[in-house]
């Protein structure tokens, strides 16, 4: 009779007799082994997979980011020159956000820098819009307020000559203020010509605000030679 091998677990002492492994156990550990290994192996997979989602979701912003970009660094190539000076602010703003387009492309926050970028082209040609306008709006203005100037600075010389071939001048007008009034009339001819090359250059709207300034001193010259 074979001895009975005991085998400890703990206490008390038990009793275990070994058996033979059979071939159909050895096939049932095997199968378990093996979808062991198999769950192992799906689970680290499982792991891995919203990694590897939020990697491709990123990576997937990078080329449209950079698409962007190099279409908002076109279109500010091809900002007008007048846009500077008839759309500061404008022409500001798209410039900041083209800094904060690159800045985010270069920590690779692609998505926030295909924000920034995508709206710059239509930017561009809204302020180049904006600054044609103002500059045409601007022009008028100087045309109409300097054709005013002009035409002021001619009454008042045909007044002066009307009151130099007076035999008598009228009531209020004296040949102090005919001869004051021959000076500004003057001046204002030379400011104006000054007013205008001023207006061929970038400072129209300065222009502008000069010549209104002639023009109401055109007004009152005339006023003090007694015409209404």
């Amino acid at each position: 009779m074979r001895r009975a091998k005991f085998v400890r677990r703990g206490a008390p002492w038990l009793q275990v007799r070994r058996k033979p492994w059979t071939a159909s156990a050895m096939n049932a550990a095997d199968t378990t082994i093996t979808r062991r290994r198999t769950m192992r192996r799906f689970l680290k997979l499982v792991a891995v997979v919203p990694f590897v989602l939020a990697s491709a979701c990123i990576d997937s912003n990078k080329a449209p980011a950079e698409a962007a970009l190099k279409a908002a660094d076109d279109a500010l190539a091809a900002v007008g020159s007048d846009a500077s000076t008839y759309a500061p602010e404008a022409v500001a703003a798209v410039k900041k956000s083209y800094v904060t387009a690159k800045e985010l492309l270069g920590t690779k926050e692609y998505e926030g820098a295909l924000k920034a970028a995508s709206g710059i082209p239509a930017k561009v040609k809204e302020l180049n819009a904006a600054a044609a306008a103002k500059k045409a709006e601007i022009g008028k203005a100087w045309t109409d307020v300097s054709a005013s100037v002009t035409a002021s600075v001619s009454a008042i010389k045909g007044r002066l000559a009307t009151l130099a071939k007076a035999k008598r001048l009228p009531a209020g007008v004296d040949k102090a203020a005919i001869a004051k009034a021959t000076e500004e009339v003057a001046n204002v001819e030379t400011g104006l010509a000054k007013l205008a090359e001023d207006a061929k250059g970038a400072k129209v709207a300065e222009a502008v605000a000069g010549a209104k300034v002639l023009q109401a001193k055109g007004e009152e010259i005339l006023k003090s030679l007694g015409s209404q």
